[in-house]
């Protein structure tokens, strides 16, 4: 009972794969930055789903392998500035309900993130294209 919500994070990466696809036909800058967007939204919470398949089964666990890295790349800024902030306590094990403010630090940090990220990504991209077009 206990192992259910972690894995039901990993419908969260539904929310990327639909900007994904309602983006196709936008224009690239458009398209990179929803995209990066719909990313960052998810990436803290769901990673730790991801991380969660590892316990399931040895295929299973390549995935949860993944959302190690992911977790482990992910988790800590939102950790690191909870504190900075005071929102929970140094040198503390945090659980439960008292992930919320990291989570919240995580979401609103990386959705920034690769929101700028895929927006620089599509202005260069198309700025490219632009110049390939005028030769």
């Amino acid at each position: 009972k206990h192992m259910k919500l972690p894995i039901f994070l990993n419908l969260l990466w539904l929310i990327p794969l639909t900007a994904w696809i309602a983006t196709r036909n936008k224009p690239q800058i458009i398209k990179s930055t929803i995209r990066g967007i719909s990313f960052g939204l998810v990436v803290s919470p769901a990673s730790m789903g991801l991380y969660s398949l590892y316990f399931i089964g040895p295929i299973a666990a390549i995935f949860g392998m993944l959302g190690l890295v992911l977790s482990m790349f992910h988790q800590p800024v939102g950790y690191n500035l909870a504190i900075i902030f005071n929102l929970i306590p140094s040198h503390t094990v945090i659980t439960g309900t008292e992930r919320l403010p990291i989570e919240i630090i995580n979401i609103i940090f990386w959705t920034l993130a690769y929101g700028t990220l895929g927006f620089i990504w599509g202005y260069f991209k198309n700025r490219r294209k632009i110049a390939m077009t005028n030769k």
